[in-house]
């Protein structure tokens, strides 16, 4: 009998903390009558709406500023700038495959790529990005032809 409370007790806990109900255990539920979604799920919402893609919605097409520092990506009528954290010398050679080997479908953040890119020589690097953003029309307009993907 007390083997079983114990377990209970244990599992109520676990549950209770991984759910954020920590009310649960003193045996009151915290309720209100307009139920509000935390700040961070309201920012992450937004942003869905705006600046997020489907990782299978970018076919692979992209171009590599001169200075090899950022990535203008093609995906689904959109172009995304990824300003890198350095600059990459392979994106320039003319064989250089870019590819992302994250395993999340849906890319917000530049936490979300896990790029590397190859010179299909053998030699392989791994890109990290430090931001990502969602270009405006008028934005896509004032870039250069040679660097729309």
């Amino acid at each position: 009998m007390q083997r079983n409370f114990l377990r209970n007790t244990v599992i109520a806990r676990v549950l209770g903390a991984s759910l954020g109900a920590a009310p649960a255990f003193a045996g009151s539920y915290v309720t209100t009558d307009t139920p509000q979604a935390p700040h961070f799920l309201a920012t992450v919402a937004k942003s869905t709406q705006t600046d997020c893609f489907f990782r299978r919605d970018w076919l692979g097409g992209w171009k590599v500023s001169p200075d090899a520092r950022t990535i203008y990506l093609g995906v689904s009528g959109s172009i995304y700038r990824l300003d890198l954290a350095a600059s990459y010398p392979f994106l320039k050679n003319p064989f250089a495959l870019l590819v992302n080997k994250g395993a999340t479908d849906m890319i917000c953040t530049p936490l979300d790529f896990d790029l590397t890119v190859s010179n299909r020589a053998g030699g392989v690097e791994g890109v990290i990005v430090k931001r990502m953003t969602r270009l405006t029309p008028a934005e896509v307009a004032a870039l250069p032809r040679s660097l729309r993907p």
